[in-house]
């Protein structure tokens, strides 16, 4: 394995562009939408089927 002088280490590349913190913003962005998908299909249910709590 060859030396690398200063020069040549501005014109090394690599690595990705999607880091873990961005996939893991993704999938908390997936898991709260489901969350709340999850939360309103039930209420829809819960309506259509008339088993609310009463208010009062």
């Amino acid at each position: 394995m060859r030396k690398v002088d200063i020069y040549e280490l501005d014109f090394i590349i690599g690595g990705d562009s999607i880091s873990g913190t961005v996939i893991n913003a993704f999938t908390n962005i997936i898991k709260l939408l489901m969350d709340a998908g999850r939360s309103f299909g039930s209420s829809i249910r819960r309506v259509s089927e008339g088993s609310l709590c009463p208010l009062k």
